[in-house]
């Protein structure tokens, strides 16, 4: 049974490394994948970016990001319904992507649909949750034209407010620079030690296995949530602390009657630990969403 638990925890340990310990959304996660192609169109070397985009769409038809970013080669090359066409197979595969929304929504301007491209403003900032400064600033411009003056300048003072907030945090968090011990990381460690001894407690005072259990899922989960891409990191410091602490320090109890439960309630927490924490990183993604 004690096999059975440890291979468990293991297990659940190793898929959430595989798919939950990065937190990136699927298109983040795709444009890191085509980071070669982007990197073309961004230096203007249209031609090749179109040769790169064209072979990852023929090898994988559902890419949102490679129709996105051909979307805005064709649209840099002048041919705007080629892009408009690509975008609207974009959306067909993954229509949560606010930039294919946002594309499309400069197009339909420019066209002087502006009835067309509010809609596509619109949907840009709900699917950016708000967060991006771009699509207010362009519903802003759509709202102008629409003679919705006091809407529009709502929209251009939301987009400055977010520009805002981006320098400030670039200045104080340069991106890519942030290092993955932080101090931040270093608080949650410490409740982290605080939660293991408690735990460690209950494990030897506790004469049924509940209240361990309990406590092992429960803290687990709130680590999670406060750590979602490192509480695997958290994750292993408490399972390591009660593990030594239990062998190395506090020891089994000599009564076999109970030392069956403290074995029993240190291997589930292990086990529990995992995937509270594992359980509280995708409620913070699903939080943040």
């Amino acid at each position: 049974m004690l096999e059975l638990t440890a291979l468990t925890a293991f297990i659940g340990y190793i898929i959430y490394l595989r798919y939950y310990a990065d937190q990136r959304s699927k298109a983040e996660l795709e444009a890191d994948r085509l980071r070669e192609g982007i990197t073309l169109y961004q230096n203007d070397q249209y031609a090749e970016a179109l040769a790169y985009f064209n072979n990852v769409i023929r090898t994988t038809p559902d890419s949102s990001v490679a129709y996105l970013y051909r979307a805005r080669i064709y649209r840099s090359l002048g041919d705007t319904q080629a892009a408009l066409d690509d975008l609207n197979r974009g959306k067909s595969y993954d229509d949560t992507l606010a930039e294919l929304h946002t594309e499309s929504g400069q197009i339909h301007f420019q066209a002087h649909d502006y009835t067309t491209a509010f809609q596509d403003f619109d949907k840009a900032i709900f699917h950016s949750h708000g967060e991006a400064a771009e699509p207010y600033r362009w519903r802003g411009l759509t709202r102008q034209q629409l003679r919705q003056d006091m809407d529009a300048q709502q929209d251009m003072d939301k987009a400055s407010r977010l520009d805002e907030m981006g320098r400030t945090k670039a200045l104080i968090q340069p991106p890519g620079k942030r290092a993955f011990i932080d101090r931040q990381l270093i608080l949650n460690a410490g409740l982290t030690v605080m939660s293991g001894l408690i735990l460690l407690y209950i494990i030897k005072e506790s004469p049924v296995i509940h209240w361990p259990y309990l406590w092992a899922a429960a803290s687990a989960v709130g680590l999670g949530f406060l750590e979602p891409r490192k509480g695997w990191m958290l994750a292993l410091v408490q399972v390591f602390l009660i593990l030594v602490g239990y062998y190395g320090l506090v020891g089994p109890d000599p009564l076999s009657t109970h030392r069956e439960v403290e074995v029993f309630s240190l291997f589930g927490s292990v086990g529990l630990t995992f995937a509270g924490s594992l359980i509280g990183s995708v409620l913070r993604k699903a939080y943040k969403a």
